[in-house]
């Protein structure tokens, strides 16, 4: 398991701890700034599954499934999910010897998990899709759950769309990853950005 470091509230996004250096020959995946709005795009599909997930329920029960009373607790546990646990559940990906450092930064509503510990091309896939399960698990809920349990249908969906919706970055390095990076590449993030590299060359 790896040592996690939290961090706490911080006045601006991110950590000031030391970056390794990385080899000569290690190439850029994407730049530190600037991904998150790129990513949005690779959002819309979980949004659309949650949608229609909604639809179909209503359309088959002939009633609502979500209840108004509750999206505001429904929104707060969402959030919860989105943020803190979305990083916990990147910070546990990675291996034993690994450091990782998470915090929030409330004044942008936005969390973070940062190591820059390499990873091998499994191993970055996998810590990247880890979060999607703070969807996948809620939404797999809402579609088994009986109608009459409305609350728990209006939790279950709201943090379905916020689990699923925030690794929208996720799924980019992922699609990234899948596309450039050698299968027998290490990958690693840095200040500077996110970084893939091989033993030879």
């Amino acid at each position: 398991m790896p040592q996690i470091v939290w961090e706490g509230n911080k006045k601006g996004f991110g950590t000031s701890h030391d970056c390794p250096d990385i080899p000569d020959n290690a190439v850029k995946l994407r730049d530190a700034d600037g991904f998150i709005e790129k990513a949005l795009p690779y959002g819309i599909i979980p949004m659309i599954i949650c949608v229609l997930s909604v639809f179909l329920k209503a359309f088959l029960n002939k009633q609502p499934p979500i209840e108004p009373l509750y999206l505001i607790p429904a929104f707060v546990i969402g959030f919860v999910v989105a943020l803190p646990l979305h990083e916990l559940m990147h910070a546990l990906c990675y291996p034993k010897g690994a450091t990782v450092w998470v915090g929030l930064c409330m004044r942008k509503i936005a969390a973070y998990a940062i190591s820059y510990h390499p990873l091998t091309k499994t191993r970055f896939i996998i810590m990247s899709l880890a979060p999607s399960m703070l969807g996948i698990i809620p939404l797999v809920a809402f579609i088994i759950v009986p109608i009459s349990m409305k609350p728990v249908l209006t939790v279950c969906i709201i943090s379905a769309i916020f689990g699923l919706f925030s690794p929208a970055p996720d799924y980019m390095d992922i699609v990234s990853a899948i596309k450039i990076v050698p299968k027998d590449a290490k990958i690693q993030d840095t200040p500077d950005g996110l970084y893939y590299y091989t033993k030879e060359s």
